[in-house]
């Protein structure tokens, strides 16, 4: 018996930007005596159905975008005689689906780290369920990922997780519904272990795969000290003492390793964390600005952002304590005016952020956006090829709709023609190079620009508002820039590099 872990996908670059963590997590969760799992990123290349044979077991994960994907890999894998599980965000929202488009032998919902050993068990014992619940496994229970089964020179970077949950509760986004509000950190040691093992073996760009590595606020802490809630208080204290601690430990790692990471924006408002952030090398962030008028903050429960001269001030404060933002910002609001797009681009460029990606808001299963747009369309939802659009994954990429929420002030074409041209805007060489300035020599500022560009087309032009046109050619220069870029991320492998001590607060 074998065991194979695959992530879908409908487009393979060759290459791909950061690793797939659950890939390499589950292979780790899987006991010796089942051998090494054969792992199948079909964002690098697709899988060889011909190395699947019978009496095998084929663990599928899978998002909402990838499970159409997902389903004709299941149905395939039955037809080799392997027994199929699927996992991930969308089977724990949709097992029932899962087991019936997948042709699924069963279905594990939430955390897989810890009950993939027992559903390995209950298929050799013959006794496999239908559906498996893993639950949120606690932050010191998380393991370690096998990163010696990943393939060289096929990933820019490394993924890492931190912490897993996040306290805040924006509308168009499932994190928070499936992963829980209350932060989960790993054990710092466990995790040292894993960036040791990864510079070992040549990794220096690692991103730090957390739902919000800023998982407490200084406005949490000021709220539960007014509210003399003590209890809550220290707990607070406790996880961002937990926060400072990684970081220190990060510090002592060697200088040439940089870390990326997922944050908010009221770590603007928190110089402390920004300046140990800094020192740890956390030298990129994605920041969730995704409005910048307060009726569009508003409207997707996210309030505590700034907007307007407030919000580029706070922008700016990560570039001065030395962090470059990532920032993402989302179009097709219920607010949103033919005015909205280019304040937005002019925004992004006062605030000097230094990359960004601008996309429709699309409503994901899991999230508040989603439940409202399938209540509020009940009985009139709209259909292609006989799939109503609130099952839009069922559908082949190319035939999903493009635009799913409507707006009052723009038509459909509008919205799509305005999201291109901040794109365009963004993108266009003059305004990348200007931004170069923050390289130190000609060539990373040419490194700057042709990063730069990969981005612009691995993300602008095969989103889900892209035709099939426009996301072939997209995926040709991508490969052909990947190419040029994935051996400027790699350094040479450090094999006698150990663990560093405990770090203390700096």
């Amino acid at each position: 018996m074998q065991v194979h872990l695959v992530n879908p996908s409908d487009i393979s670059f060759g290459t791909a930007v950061i690793t797939p963590r659950w890939l390499y997590v589950l292979a780790a969760a899987t006991p010796h005596e089942y051998g090494t799992p054969t792992i199948w990123d079909e964002t690098l290349e697709q899988i060889d159905f011909r190395r699947i044979e019978r009496g095998d077991i084929v663990g599928i994960g899978i998002h909402t975008l990838n499970a159409r994907r997902g389903y004709v890999i299941g149905c395939k894998a039955r037809e080799r005689g392997a027994t199929v599980v699927f996992g991930g965000i969308h089977a724990s929202l949709f097992p029932e689906e899962v087991l019936r488009m997948g042709l699924a032998d069963a279905v594990v919902k939430g955390d897989g780290d810890l009950i993939w050993r027992r559903v390995l068990s209950d298929y050799t014992s013959g006794l496999l369920q239908r559906i498996y619940d893993g639950g949120r496994v606690k932050g010191d229970a998380l393991i370690k990922a096998r990163w010696d089964l990943i393939p060289p020179k096929a990933y820019f970077w490394a993924s890492v997780q931190t912490v897993r949950g996040c306290p805040k509760h924006c509308s168009f986004c499932s994190v928070w519904r499936i992963d829980g509000q209350k932060p989960r950190q790993r054990n710092v040691d466990l995790v040292m272990e894993e960036l040791v093992d990864l510079r070992r073996r040549g990794f220096r760009m690692i991103a730090l795969a957390d739902d919000n590595f800023y998982p407490v606020s200084l406005t949490d802490l000021h709220h539960a000290a007014r509210q003399n809630d003590q209890p809550r208080l220290q707990e607070l204290r406790a996880i961002r003492q937990e926060r400072f601690e990684l970081m220190a430990r990060l510090a002592k790692l060697p200088g040439d390793m940089y870390f990326f990471t997922q944050i908010t924006m009221e770590a603007a408002e928190d110089p402390e964390f920004l300046t140990a952030m800094r020192r740890a090398r956390i030298l990129g962030v994605l920041v969730g600005v995704e409005a910048v008028t307060p009726e569009g903050l508003k409207s997707i429960h996210k309030t505590f952002n700034s907007h307007g001269g407030a919000l580029v001030e706070r922008l700016r404060q990560f570039r001065h304590h030395g962090v470059h933002v990532l920032g993402s910002f989302i179009f097709g609001l219920p607010t949103d005016q033919p005015q909205t797009f280019a304040l937005t681009a002019e925004l992004a460029e006062q605030a000097e952020i230094t990359f960004a990606q601008f996309v429709l808001l699309t409503p994901f299963v899991g999230t508040t956006d989603f439940d409202r747009w399938e209540r509020t369309n009940a009985g009139n939802m709209a259909y292609t090829d006989g799939i109503p659009h609130n099952r839009y994954w069922l559908l082949p990429p190319e035939r999903r709709p493009k635009l799913f929420l409507a707006n009052d002030r723009m038509s459909a074409n509008e919205l799509l023609r305005f999201t291109q041209e901040v794109w365009d805007r963004f993108y266009s060489l003059p305004k990348v190079w200007r931004r170069s300035r923050c390289a130190s020599t000609l060539k990373t500022r040419l490194l700057f620009v042709l990063i730069s560009k990969l981005y612009r087309h691995m993300y602008a032009n095969t989103g889900i508002a892209t035709d099939s046109a426009r996301r072939a050619h997209a995926n040709q220069w991508a490969r052909w820039l990947a190419k040029l870029c994935r051996r400027l991320f790699h350094a040479k492998p450090m094999p006698d590099l150990s663990v560093p001590a405990e770090g203390r607060r700096q």
